[in-house]
């Protein structure tokens, strides 16, 4: 079948379409300003942070204002503020940005089938050591085209600010960050531990009070303490007072001296997972419980995260997974 069409002009429209994505693509970047200049609450820091002039940055927005017809920020030589409507707009400026990172991230995931680019993790010390960085290493070994800034910190890190990733993080208490999603990998719990050559010439405990009689390690403080909570009765709690024949605040270290018997140590869990399945260390009183606590795994949103990104995070949520039911 043969349709005859006939031939049109399209050049007028062609020129309004180029026109409306110009302006779209102009509209794009002062958002992209506008949300950095929210974000770091004033002009000096974002304009460094962008890699442009305060000056020039100044200008984008006041033009952006003077599109809109509205005012998003107040400012002086002395405050910033942002008004209510362009705080509003900053949500939305923020679903846009996110929209279009995902629409590229798309793009990027169809083109490669294998996560590749660089992720920025940050873990308290202990955990790096323990799992952690063993769980990293066998993620790497399995996709080769990425890179990893793994960052063993026990300080409180701003994800936005310093361009983290995915933040691990210990708290007694749920995570207070009501802008951050956030997933249990596993509890965190101590556990008092020691080398079965310890008892060789001595009973292993069957009391807290025999455990005064034990040489010990423990944190540097004033008073070293373990606070024992009843596994049956939740409300029972015992103070137990002891003096280390070793003090460290490095978990490795602790380790390190009850495995060659020099004391025994109150040690997170995950931390001497392999050693009490393997008998290397035997639990003491395990009818007693330590305070517990919760290991959490952070982020922005999973909305535009890059597929290496989402990668990892499954893959050590499937590790901590792991680890729970091999206990």
């Amino acid at each position: 079948m043969i349709i005859e069409v006939q031939e049109q002009d399209y050049s007028a429209e062609k020129t309004t379409d180029f026109s409306i994505y110009g302006t779209i693509m102009h509209n794009l970047n002062d958002y992209y300003y506008f949300v950095q200049v929210v974000k770091y609450q004033g002009f000096t820091k974002a304009s460094e942070t962008l890699g442009i002039t305060k000056s020039k940055l100044s200008r984008r927005i006041s033009e952006l204002e003077t599109r809109l017809n509205v005012r998003l920020i107040q400012r002086n030589t002395r405050k910033f503020t942002v008004t209510e409507v362009g705080q509003q707009f900053y949500e939305y400026c923020l679903k846009i940005l996110e929209d279009v990172n995902s629409a590229e991230n798309f793009i990027q995931s169809t083109l490669s089938d294998e996560p590749t680019g660089l992720i920025r993790i940050s873990c308290p010390v202990a955990l790096v050591e323990m799992p952690v960085g063993q769980m990293i290493v066998d993620f790497m070994q399995k996709y080769a085209n990425v890179r990893i800034d793994l960052l063993a910190t026990n300080r409180r890190v701003d994800l936005i600010e310093e361009g983290i990733d995915l933040a691990i993080r210990v708290r007694n208490t749920r995570l207070d960050d009501s802008d951050l999603i956030m997933r249990e990998l596993d509890a965190w719990e101590h556990v008092l531990v020691g080398h079965p050559r310890l008892f060789d010439h001595a009973a292993i405990p069957t009391t807290l009070e025999q455990l005064e009689a034990l040489p010990s390690i423990g944190f540097h403080s004033p008073k070293a303490m373990w606070t024992f909570q009843k596994c049956d009765e939740p409300n029972i709690f015992h103070d137990i007072e002891f003096q280390p024949r070793l003090k460290t605040d490095n978990f490795t270290a602790m380790k390190a001296a009850v495995l060659k018997g020099i004391g025994i140590a109150s040690l997170p869990r995950v931390f001497v997972h392999e050693e009490l399945k393997q008998g290397a260390l035997i639990e003491l009183l395990p009818e007693w419980h330590l305070p517990k606590g919760v290991i959490y795994i952070a982020y922005t949103s999973r909305q535009g995260m890059l597929p290496a990104v989402r990668e990892v995070l499954e893959h050590l949520l499937s590790s901590f997974k792991a680890l729970k039911i091999d206990s």
